[in-house]
C-alpha cells in the first residue's frame, strides 16, 4: 500500500514539471559547461589542483546542480505562497544589497564597483538575487492596482518601487544590472498593460534624464570611456580591444567553427573575460554559426516556453512572474549579445546559464522553479508539498 502512494506520488511530481522548460535550460547549462572550459583549457595547470581556472568550473558546475535542484523543490511549493511572502524575500534582498554598498568588493580595474560579498572563499554578487526579490515583490504590487493599474495615485507607488533596486544596484556601481532592472520594471509594466501613454513619458524621462547625467559629468569615468568608444573605436582601440577581438573571433568561426579547443583567439587568450562577458564568441569560433545560433535559439525557445506558461497561468500573479523572468532573460542576452557585438558598451552582463557565475546560475534556477510552480499549479495537481487538492 505503502509502496504503491510513493509511486503514485512521484508520478504525480514528474508529470507536473514541464518537460521543455527544465529540457531547454539544462541543455543551456551543458553547452554552458563546455564553452566555459574551452575558454579556460589553455590556462588548465596539470601541476596545480586549485586554479582559478578549476575553481570557475567547479563552481559553475556546482551552483547548477544547487540550482537544479532548488528549481525541482520549488516546483512544489505553491508559487501563490511564494508570492505572499514577498515582504521577507524583498527585505531580504534589499539587506543582502545595503550590505554590499557598506562591505561588497570589486574587480582591481574597478576599485568603484561594489558588487560582490565574500563569505570566506565564497563570492556572491547579490544584485542576482535582488533580482528574484524584485520579480516577485513587483509581481504582487502590480496584481494588488490590476483593476486601477493606470491611475496616477497607483503609477506613483509602482515607479518608487522600480526605482529602488535600480538605485540600490547604481550605488554598488553596478551600471550594467542596473540597466537589466530598468528593462525589467518596464518589461513587467508592459505586460501589465500599463496605459501607452506613460510609457512615452517614461523613455521621454529616461532620455532626458540621460542627457543630463552625460552633461553634469555624473556619467563618468570607465563607463563614460566605453560609451564613446563605440561612437569613436579608432580613437579608444584599448578600451575597445575586447570587443573587437570578440567580433574577429564570432565570424573567423565561419559556418562549422575552427573545432573544439581549436579556436585560436579562444585559446590565446586574445578575448579577455570569455568565460562570462563573452563566451558567444567561444561558441562562434569553435562552433561556427551554426553553433551560436544554437545558443540563441536554446534561448530564445526557453524565454517563449516561460511565456506561454505565464499566458496559462491561472492568475494574474503566476502571468506576471512568468513574464517578469521572461523579460529579465530577454533583456540579458539582448545586452550581452550587443556588447559582444560592439552595438553596446561592454557593461559586464554575463549571457543566462552559458556564461560562468555561480550567482547568476543559482538565481535563474531558482527563478525557474517559480515558474515549473506555475505550470504545476496551474495544471491543479494533486500533490503537493503543503496541501492535497
Amino acid at each position: 500500500m505503502n509502496h504503491t502512494k510513493e509511486k503514485t506520488s512521484l508520478g504525480d511530481f514528474l508529470s507536473g514539471l514541464d518537460p521543455i522548460t527544465i529540457l531547454m535550460a539544462v541543455i543551456s547549462s551543458g553547452f554552458g559547461f563546455v564553452l566555459v572550459y574551452s575558454s579556460v583549457y589553455a590556462t588548465l595547470n596539470p601541476d596545480t589542483l586549485l586554479t582559478s581556472s578549476i575553481k570557475v568550473m567547479i563552481v559553475t558546475v556546482l551552483t547548477t546542480i544547487v540550482g537544479i535542484i532548488a528549481a525541482l523543490i520549488l516546483s512544489m511549493i505553491n508559487y501563490e505562497i511564494i508570492s505572499k511572502l514577498w515582504p521577507l524575500i524583498a527585505a531580504g534582498c534589499v539587506l543582502l544589497m545595503i550590505i554590499t554598498f557598506f562591505f561588497g568588493t570589486g574587480p582591481e580595474d574597478r576599485p568603484d564597483a561594489r558588487s560582490w560579498l565574500k563569505f570566506g572563499r565564497i563570492t556572491i554578487q547579490t544584485s542576482e538575487f535582488l533580482k528574484i526579490g524584485f520579480i516577485i515583490s513587483f509581481s504582487y504590487h502590480l496584481d494588488l492596482v490590476k483593476d486601477n493599474i493606470n491611475r496616477i495615485k497607483n503609477i506613483i507607488p509602482l515607479v518608487i518601487h522600480g526605482l529602488i533596486p535600480i538605485g540600490l544596484v547604481v550605488m554598488t556601481g553596478d551600471a550594467g544590472s542596473a540597466l537589466i532592472f530598468l528593462f525589467m520594471f518596464i518589461g513587467m509594466l508592459f505586460f501589465a498593460k500599463i496605459n501607452l501613454r506613460y510609457f512615452v513619458a517614461g523613455i521621454c524621462a529616461i532620455i532626458v534624464a540621460f542627457m543630463s547625467a552625460w552633461k553634469l559629468d555624473i556619467i563618468n569615468g570607465l563607463q563614460r570611456t566605453r560609451i564613446e568608444a563605440l561612437f569613436f573605436p579608432e580613437q579608444f582601440k584599448d578600451v575597445m580591444y575586447q570587443q573587437t577581438n570578440g567580433k574577429i573571433a564570432l565570424g573567423s568561426g565561419g559556418l562549422f567553427g575552427q573545432g573544439y579547443l581549436q579556436g585560436k583567439l579562444t585559446q590565446s587568450g586574445a578575448v579577455p573575460v570569455n568565460e562570462s562577458d563573452m563566451i558567444l564568441t567561444v561558441a562562434g569560433e569553435e562552433f561556427g554559426y551554426i553553433g551560436a545560433m544554437a545558443v540563441i535559439l536554446l534561448l530564445a525557445v526557453l524565454m517563449i516556453r516561460i511565456t506561454r506558461i505565464g499566458l496559462k497561468s491561472r492568475d494574474n500573479v503566476g502571468y506576471l512572474m512568468c513574464t517578469g523572468i521572461s523579460v529579465m532573460l530577454f533583456a540579458q542576452v539582448l545586452v550581452n549579445v550587443g556588447m559582444e557585438l560592439s552595438l553596446l558598451p561592454c557593461i559586464g552582463i554575463t549571457l543566462p546559464l552559458f556564461s560562468s557565475g555561480g550567482s547568476s546560475s543559482l538565481s535563474i534556477y531558482i527563478l525557474l522553479g517559480i515558474v515549473l510552480s506555475v505550470y504545476r499549479y496551474s495544471k491543479a495537481q494533486k500533490v503537493s508539498l503543503f496541501y492535497k487538492y
